[in-house]
């Protein structure tokens, strides 16, 4: 989309640079005879001096020399020459109608004393041309090739008439002539190559500007056109090539920098992005659609410092913009810098009170301050505002879950799977509220439909297997831990999940230390999965390494009854009754009404009672 809005920026560009380009050339040959006064006015007017470099270059001897007449040889014609400048001084300074209508007066004056000079009836077809005179410019232009239908620059005009006039075959017809008579002056490609992409001929303009760089292969033009349009087609590679080719003939060429930016951004490529935007801004500091493509690419890079004081200057210049005021706010949210952003929220709201993307926000940033009943009103508003938003209803799933409302939450997002059975997520979330709720067979069901709609999800087959295991289905339960694992290695819940289910059973307990382990080795400070470990340790039988690892998981979590638990057995192995009362005392009272633990605590208590009076013996609880 990027490349797409870049293009749009730049067709018909250069007219302006490639009337300079083709002065200078004329003015070498002018020497002292206009000194500094023609640049001057013909700069302040360059979108009506659009010398070629046709006219500096003809042979003034030919046998047909009135055709060939440049502006060198008007000097030589006194009033011509004097209304011809007088035309273009007329355009010194801003043009308007008036300024406009004197230049073409001069120009008609000059053509009275000279009616023979291509070159003043085809500047004449120019600005009629630019005033909106169609048909007279047609007329002039058409006088100037009856008078030399070798005069290159009258195609190139007459080209540009037939295009205003949607006359597509006819302006294709003479750019291609202004091409054949002049091979080299990259002008007639340029306005074919634009020609063709007007008409939605996107291969054609490529085809034009190859050929132009088959001719002048160092032309800035046509490197920036062709690139552009390479990174239009998605073909990256030959579009940074060519941009960078047209670069690095003009390091602070601000549209070539800007396209490269886009093809960079789009390919992932933050960090160069960044940096060519960085220039562009440097080149021009006014260029803000830049400034929010350097924004947006911070963003990307969760640099949220830089991507703040980008918006903060955008909002400077367009403080009406709310889309940037809302992306200001979701910055803050994202900082956690609620109050700011909920200010930032509230103010768009006095102006714009029925954008349902704002009511989303407000419902994000409500509930990151846990007030969760405003944010479930604000989700409400937003579903008004637009009733068939599946991430709204996703999110109003969620709150409602939050406020502990598990049947509306499974309503809600029962609505949204309705609005799309063939969304993964929803049926997703919709299996997770179905098992917080305990619904597990039901929850199982939507999570098959999870996974079968997108079975490379590691998330769906862990969250599945969980609730096999729930269900008692041991053999599923780890069918889909592996799977989780195999789609994601590094997949610590799913690793740690499996190692404990097998040391919960006492089976294959060397399979379960190594994956406890590699669950270990990505969140070392997990205290469930130390516990895991020292689980497994227990079950191997190795009570020293077990104890050790299950202090260190309760030091972590010191309020988990199962943890509790784990550390009452393995002080009790160890003969350590005090520790062992004392850890199972505690699971009990933050897990009451546990009949196992209870039984423990009953026959530590009795062996701890025998052990003072005398009694032998150990029994296991």
């Amino acid at each position: 989309m990027a490349a797409g809005m870049a293009s749009k920026k730049v067709r018909g560009m250069y007219t302006c640079r490639g009337s300079l380009a083709r002065l200078g050339r004329i003015g070498s040959r002018l020497g002292l005879w206009l000194g500094g006064m023609s640049l001057l006015l013909l700069c302040s007017s360059c979108a009506a001096a659009h010398m070629s470099r046709a006219a500096a270059v003809q042979d003034v001897g030919s046998s047909n020399e009135t055709a060939v007449l440049g502006p060198e040889d008007i000097l030589r014609r006194g009033e011509a020459y004097y209304h011809f400048m007088r035309s273009y001084a007329s355009l010194r300074g801003s043009a308007d109608d008036k300024q406009l209508d004197e230049a073409i007066a001069e120009l008609r004056e000059a053509i009275q004393d000279q009616p023979e000079t291509v070159f003043l009836h085809t500047e004449l077809a120019r600005l009629l041309m630019r005033r909106g005179d169609v048909p007279a410019a047609l007329q002039a232009c058409q006088k100037a090739l009856r008078l030399d239908p070798k005069y290159q620059p009258a195609y190139l005009v007459l080209g540009q008439l037939h295009a205003n006039l949607q006359h597509k075959e006819e302006a294709q017809a003479a750019f291609r002539k202004a091409i054949e008579l002049e091979p080299l002056d990259e002008e007639g490609y340029i306005y074919l190559g634009i020609l063709h992409l007007a008409a939605g001929q996107q291969s054609e303009a490529i085809a034009v500007f190859q050929e132009l760089l088959r001719v002048q292969p160092t032309s800035l033009r046509g490197l920036y056109e062709l690139g552009r349009l390479y990174a239009e087609k998605g073909d990256y590679e030959q579009a940074e090539d060519l941009l960078k080719r047209a670069i690095a003939q003009q390091p602070q060429f601000e549209r070539a920098l800007s396209v490269l930016g886009t093809v960079y951004e789009v390919q992932k490529r933050y960090g160069e992005a960044a940096e060519l935007y960085r220039r562009v801004l440097t080149v021009n500091p006014h260029n803000n659609a830049i400034r929010h493509r350097l924004g947006e690419v911070y963003l990307q890079q969760n640099n949220l410092t830089e991507a703040l004081s980008t918006y903060e200057q955008l909002r400077q210049v367009e403080p009406q913009n709310l889309r940037l005021r809302l992306r200001l706010g979701l910055i803050y949210l994202e900082q956690k810098e609620v109050e700011k952003a909920l200010e930032t929220f509230q103010a768009v709201e006095v102006v714009e009170p029925n954008n349902a993307d704002l009511r989303y926000y407000l419902a994000l940033t409500y509930e990151e301050m846990k007030r969760y009943d405003d944010a479930l009103r604000e989700l409400q508003r937003a579903l008004a505002l637009r009733p068939k938003s599946l991430e709204l209803y996703l999110h109003l799933g969620h709150v409602y879950e939050r406020l502990g409302n598990l049947s509306q939450a499974i309503a809600t997002l029962t609505q949204a799977v309705e609005l799309d059975p063939g969304h993964a997520g929803a049926q997703f979330y919709l299996g997770l509220a179905q098992s917080e709720n305990k619904a597990y067979a039901e929850a199982a069901a939507s999570l098959q439909k999870a996974v079968a709609l997108d079975d490379n999800n590691a998330t769906y087959h862990f969250n599945l297997g969980v609730v096999y295991e729930k269900l008692g289905d041991f053999e599923a339960s780890v069918a889909q831990m592996q799977r989780t694992i195999d789609l994601d290695p590094k997949h610590a819940s799913a690793l740690n999940y499996l190692g404990y289910m097998y040391a919960e059973r006492g089976i294959r307990l060397d399979e379960s230390i190594d994956v406890i382990q590699r669950a270990l080795v990505l969140e070392p400070d997990n205290g469930y999965f130390i516990d895991s470990l020292g689980w497994a340790f227990f079950k191997k039988g190795w009570y020293e390494k077990a104890l050790s690892e299950l202090e260190r998981a309760v030091a972590v979590v010191p309020d988990d009854p199962i943890m509790q638990d784990h550390l009452g057995d393995a002080y009790f192995h160890l003969r350590r009754l005090r520790e062992a009362r004392q850890a199972w005392e505690k699971s009990l009272a933050l897990k009451p009404d546990n009949p196992t633990v209870e039984q423990k605590l009953r026959d530590v208590r009795s062996q701890m009672e025998e052990s003072l009076h005398g009694a032998s013996g150990l029994r296991r609880p």
